[in-house]
């Protein structure tokens, strides 16, 4: 019995997008824009772009936001590698919060002490699917005009008070990956946002950087042979108006993604059953594990199951992994850990000290993850919870 850490869950409705999809073309086209229409709309904002991937989507916001070069933006010390990378790479300095135990993400009592007059923007993950305090960070936000990008990538649909927590936010971004909630036939990413000039950008960005990328036919006589660039006439599918990219997202992805879109409530309750269902196992076991606690105001869905071995445990993070992984179940640790400590950090300008973050370390040494996608079934999970009783079981 194998028990995958994440796993795609699709069938024969994906399958007959993508064939439908082949037939006409693979390039961006209709269901792009049905899907990011939808996706806007979800997060509630006016503007949907579609990219390649989630990583993407993150750097091409930051870029588009136009903050001030060598200007700070707070984020957690816990988050995935690309979060920080693309601060950096948009030439911004990263300053670092510790999160929140037990919640993995941000601690928003502890923003606003690094909020200087160089402070541009908070950009910080839902880490897992778990919500920030997003209201309160919003509050702090406006107080000292400072801009949100909501890293939503390990989730989508989820509300706090009953309001998207893409509403928060001046940017939003998201992952279809293949182990995520839904996903575009194994990758994707879209930027929600309801300020059009960010949108245009974005949308210039992920395609060359051509003025074309803002036609929605791209083709049409009308919109092409209308300018002329000092003094030359020229054709505006070849007008570069940014120095862009191409991150383009495939039709297919889009095809297939609004048909897993249509699942999306129900993939969110298998994964918040089955989150529910450890969390109530492994309450048996509190003396050795801390598990994970979310906001009662919050509605999501996990991406995995987060939890932080004890240092009173008889045994350690890694003792566990190895049991699970030789009965053939994946775990994983939780991401980054605390990021100051990965090798990438060596020759990057930030603010911080590896040693002040206590929970980001904690979750570093001791942090673990296991499944409750909706790909799981009763016989996996059942299987998963035989073993960590017969790995307990040693410890008596």
């Amino acid at each position: 019995m194998r028990v995958p850490y994440g796993s795609t869950v699709h069938g024969q409705e994906e399958i007959d997008a993508v064939v439908n999809v082949l037939k006409t073309t693979t390039q961006m086209s209709t269901n792009v824009r049905e899907f990011e229409a939808k996706v806007a709309e979800k997060y509630e904002h006016d503007f949907g772009i579609m990219v390649n991937s989630g990583s993407s989507a993150l750097y091409l916001s930051i870029e588009a936001l136009n903050l001030p070069e060598g200007s700070e933006v707070i984020t957690p010390a816990l988050t995935f590698g690309t979060t920080v990378a693309c601060i950096v790479n948009s030439g911004l300095v990263p300053v670092f919060v510790d999160v929140k135990e037990d919640t993995y993400c941000i601690d928003e009592t502890k923003i606003e002490e690094k909020i200087n007059e160089n402070t541009s923007a908070i950009v910080a993950p839902d880490l897992m699917g778990n919500i920030c305090e997003w209201p309160i960070i919003r509050e702090m936000a406006d107080k000292y005009n400072l801009k949100i990008l909501v890293d939503s990538a390990d989730t989508i649909g989820a509300t706090y008070d009953g309001v998207s927590t893409g509403s928060f936010a001046d940017v939003a971004i998201t992952s279809f990956y293949g182990s995520h909630i839904i996903n575009g036939a194994g990758n994707g990413g879209m930027i929600v946002t309801s300020d059009k000039k960010v949108a245009d950008k974005c949308s210039l960005l992920r395609s060359w950087g051509r003025s074309s990328s803002l036609f929605v036919e791209s083709e049409a006589i009308e919109n092409r042979f209308n300018v002329q660039l000092e003094g030359i006439q020229y054709d505006a599918k070849f007008v570069f108006e940014e120095l862009g990219y191409q991150l383009e997202p495939s039709e297919i992805s889009a095809a297939f993604a609004l048909v897993q879109f249509n699942k999306l409530d129900k993939n969110m309750e298998l994964r918040n059953k089955h989150f529910d269902s450890h969390l109530s196992f492994l309450s048996k076991y509190s003396q050795f594990f801390s598990l994970p606690k979310q906001n009662p105001k919050a509605y999501t869905c996990w991406l995995a199951f987060p939890m932080v071995v004890k240092k009173e445990a008889p045994f350690n993070r890694t003792d566990m992994q190895i049991f699970l992984e030789k009965r053939n179940i994946q775990t994983r640790v939780v991401f980054t850990g605390n990021v100051l400590r990965q090798p990438m950090m060596k020759n990057v300008k930030y603010v911080g000290k590896a040693d002040d973050f206590v929970n980001a370390d904690r979750v570093m040494k001791q942090g673990i993850l296991l499944a409750c996608h909706h790909g799981l079934d009763d016989e996996m999970i059942n299987h998963l919870y035989q073993s960590i009783d017969l790995f307990i079981e040693q410890y008596k």
